[in-house]
């Protein structure tokens, strides 16, 4: 129904573009020479986001057409993630297809840090020196569910399912990864494990990005272009195979992420002054050596310091894509596989060099739900 609809309301704008081209056939006219009131006029009758996607694909004429923007609704009504970010106690949500932000004012997260987000929830650590609080919080919900605090400075945390869980447990990491604290949902207190083997000291440095928990075990990205893994219940680290790339690229290197699905674990470096300025790798669990993603076919991966994850594509036009925690003119900033480039939708902006846009840190990709809470909840 909506289909024929569509197709409908593009009957007047399609007879105006063939009689152009049939009064221009002797001049061999293409489609990148329509003029710009016949593209603004095609334009208004695109009534849902893959067919203005696919338009604006066509041509670089066709992307300068002036686009029509949608607000972008309460998140809860989206079908797809959305990238959430924190500055003061403002809230801020953008989406992809909508140009945004949605804003929220909420107190409760004044000064605090993302540390990760899973189902909806974000894990959070106060921001202030000496202060180690750590709590959960819910911002469609506005649900927060206190923890004990920290026992020592944290550089990375994980946790494993939403709070609301019986078997949700919390890890957190220092720096140098001599020990790590874990604190499960019963528990009063954090327990502080050491280490029985260390990583290498060439490689112990990791990233600040959160690390995955898949089948029991802990997935970490250090800053040198390798993963180590632990079992919380051996406190062994083992360092997969290194992350083939040429070592000159470190010094370009501004940021790489680690993420999760279908089985499969990809890690992605994001390059400055740099073409291509993202590189993707995938983790063999059986060979526990990485491969170069060149196609994530109909998938697409969200990266930010607080959550990566993959996807399945909802729309057409979003496969085959890295979205990134940077906004440029309040739209998201996209990696598109295919083309090599940073873009936009609905915009001119694109790059192949770098990421440009507002760089976000305290950020996260978070899918929009609404949780169901249990009002006798304790942790």
């Amino acid at each position: 129904m909506k289909k024929a609809e569509n197709e409908k309301s593009l009957k007047n704008a399609e007879d105006f573009v063939q009689l152009y081209l049939c009064k221009k056939d002797e001049e061999k006219k293409l489609w990148s020479d329509l003029p710009q009131e016949l593209l603004d006029l095609v334009v208004k009758h695109l009534r849902d986001t893959e067919s203005r996607i696919t338009f604006r694909s066509i041509c670089r004429s066709w992307r300068s057409s002036p686009p029509i923007y949608r607000p972008l609704p309460f998140p809860t009504l989206l079908d797809s993630p959305c990238l959430l970010t924190l500055g003061g106690s403002k809230c801020r949500i953008y989406h992809p297809l909508y140009n945004g932000p949605y804003q929220m004012d909420i107190p409760a997260l004044l000064g605090v840090r993302i540390r990760c987000s899973k189902n909806g929830w974000l894990l959070l650590s106060s921001d202030k020196g000496g202060d180690r609080s750590v709590f959960f919080f819910h911002p469609f919900n506005m649900t927060k569910i206190e923890l004990p605090c920290l026992p020592f400075a944290i550089e990375t945390m994980t946790f494993s399912t939403p709070p609301t869980g019986e078997d949700c447990f919390v890890i957190g990491i220092p720096f140098l990864a001599r020990e790590f604290c874990i604190i499960r949902r019963g528990e009063e207190s954090w327990r502080i494990f050491p280490f029985t083997k260390m990583i290498p000291d060439d490689i112990r440095l990791l990233s600040n990005c959160n690390p995955i928990l898949y089948e029991g075990m802990c997935y970490c990205l250090c800053q040198l272009p390798v993963v180590a893994v632990f079992d919380p219940n051996e406190r062994r680290w083992r360092i997969t195979c290194r992350i083939r790339f040429p070592i000159a690229l470190l010094y370009k290197l501004v940021h790489n992420y680690l993420v999760e699905g279908n089985g499969k674990l990809f890690a992605v470096f994001e390059f400055k002054d740099y073409e291509p300025c993202i590189h993707v790798f995938s983790l063999n669990l059986d060979t526990m050596k990485w491969d170069a993603v060149k196609n994530l076919g109909n998938q697409m991966l969200y990266v930010s310091l607080g959550s990566s994850f993959l996807e399945l594509a909802v729309k057409r036009g979003m496969r085959n894509k890295i979205y990134l925690p940077n906004v440029q003119d309040n739209k998201c900033v996209i990696y598109s596989l295919k083309t090599k480039e940073c873009r936009s939708f609905f915009s001119n902006y694109f790059t192949r060099i770098s990421t440009h846009g507002k760089e976000h840190y305290n950020c996260t990709w978070i899918k929009p739900a609404l949780a169901t809470l249990d009002e006798d909840l304790k942790w």
